[in-house]
């Protein structure tokens, strides 16, 4: 397996969050995270957020009526912002200087971790 190390462009985009690629996109209102990471690590990425994606209500839930009720509604808001906050943090520990300083600045706390921020 190929350890080297590339330059990557994440957006969270819900239409594209998926989209990991190796082409930065020249647009002004769209916020993109740049990571270096091996193959596997990219894998691994795009694969939370495909799983993270699954619990985004307004996409998930549409066409289900989940939304109409309140305790699946809530567990679903709660399972994707723990899933998003796990997202940032990984798009830290993998960002360039400019991308952790972008993701700082959320001041994200994940429930499952002790300390504030990242």
């Amino acid at each position: 397996m190929d350890n080297q190390k590339q330059l990557y462009y994440v957006n969270l985009n819900p239409i594209s969050m998926d989209n990991i690629s190796l082409t930065e996109v020249d647009d002004g209102q769209l916020i993109e995270y740049e990571i270096s990471a091996t193959e596997a690590e990219k894998e691994q990425l795009e694969s939370l957020i495909r799983e993270v994606h699954k619990h985004d209500v307004e996409l998930g839930n549409l066409l289900s009526f989940k939304h109409f009720d309140d305790l699946t509604a809530d567990a679903d808001k709660d399972e994707f912002q723990t899933g998003m906050n796990d997202i940032y943090e990984e798009i830290y520990r993998l960002g360039t200087d400019e991308t952790k300083q972008k993701v700082s600045e959320i001041h994200l706390q994940n429930e499952d971790d002790n300390t504030p921020g990242l």
